[in-house]
């Protein structure tokens, strides 16, 4: 996995299949929005994501009131957000 930061954007290349990923992508989210109330998340090749990266979206979204706007690159993570009724809490787009 991949990740870069360009200001409020964090871009994810490449599968997110371990802990360590999601502690790499939270810790990444956290500093960024210390600066920002408004977060870009792209994640362009990885078909899932775990529930911990979830639950921790929707908190920052709920309880910390940052904007977020995610981009989906697979189809198959899309539609699977999109099943758990998590496009407009994350502002899911496609890539």
């Amino acid at each position: 996995m991949q990740l870069e930061t360009t200001n409020n954007i964090v871009s994810v290349r490449g599968n997110i299949s371990t802990v360590s990923d999601f502690e790499k992508i939270k810790n990444n989210l956290d500093s960024v929005k210390q600066s920002n109330d408004h977060l870009v998340l792209k994640i362009y090749d990885s078909l899932v994501i775990n529930s911990s990266l979830i639950g921790f979206l929707v908190k920052i979204i709920h309880q910390d009131k940052v904007r977020l706007d995610f981009y989906a690159g697979s189809d198959i993570l899309f539609e699977l957000l999109d099943d758990l009724g998590l496009s407009t809490t994350l502002n899911l787009r496609k890539l």
